[in-house]
């Protein structure tokens, strides 16, 4: 099974301690979230599991068979701003296999491009150029293009951002089947505690660049923790389809 574990890690930017001392693991198979308010040290976790910025501690992987996952194995998709960028959704999507490119695209990259554009419900859009379409779109888009390569491990930061309700659950559903089916390890950020009750097998709740609690999404969302740490008065329900919702009540009094 794959597994990817971080140890004591710690992101110092500039004089400011970012992270610190956080230990985490997380599994094949698994879809998890990372959580917390503005500010805790979310996107910067992602980057530096990534390599993106540097970091001290240990970030290990296993493919499962004993060797440490390539730098190839990894696949992030960062915060999507509206991009002017002019090639077609296809080419976008190719560029996913930015570590495996030569002078010449493969006709099996370009197979796994249609394939995986099929798989979200975006062939429709291969010809039309990436900078024409909505945010949301460019979201899925960039999706795509963060699967193509058929990633060990998937990063996203804040995936549903641009999306409305319905493309959300499409996502969400999406990304975990696709996680469980090729048992890689998804790691995602993400803002909407209920979705990530629904979907998540495993949260990670930062504050303060500290892990504050991680497990199970039962275990994890506890209103008082919630509440504590968001500074919001929350309730922690069940729904009558059985799913857990986290409602904001009202802003505590700091003073």
């Amino acid at each position: 099974m794959k597994s990817l574990s971080i140890d004591n890690l710690a992101v110092t930017v500039g004089r400011k301690l970012v992270l610190e001392k956080v230990e985490a693991h997380f599994w094949g198979g698994e879809f998890s979230a990372i959580l917390g308010p503005n500010g805790a040290g979310k996107t910067t976790l992602l980057k530096a599991v990534m390599g993106i910025i540097p970091s001290d501690g240990k970030v290990n992987s296993s493919g499962g068979d004993g060797k440490k996952l390539a730098p190839s194995a990894f696949s992030y998709l960062c915060q999507l701003n509206k991009s002017s960028c002019q090639l077609t959704v296809f080419e976008f999507v190719l560029l996913g296999f930015v570590h495996q490119l030569g002078w010449n695209v493969t006709f099996e990259q370009e197979q796994k491009a249609e394939s995986i554009l099929i798989y979200l419900g975006l062939i429709n859009l291969a010809p039309r150029q990436f900078s024409q379409l909505s945010g949301g779109q460019q979201q899925l888009v960039s999706l795509a293009q963060a699967l193509v390569a058929e990633p060990d491990v998937l990063l996203l930061d804040e995936p549903t951002s641009a999306l409305d309700l319905r493309h959300q659950v499409q996502i969400l559903d999406l990304v975990r089947q696709y996680t469980r089916a090729r048992g890689i390890i998804t790691i995602a950020v993400l803002h909407d505690l209920s979705l990530a009750a629904r979907y998540c097998d495993h949260l990670l709740l930062l504050s303060d660049g500290v892990v504050q609690h991680s497990g199970k999404p039962q275990d994890v969302l506890d209103s008082e923790r919630l509440s504590q740490i968001y500074q919001v008065q929350v309730n922690v329900g069940c729904c009558v389809h059985g799913h857990t919702h986290v409602t904001p009540i009202r802003i505590l009094d700091t003073d």
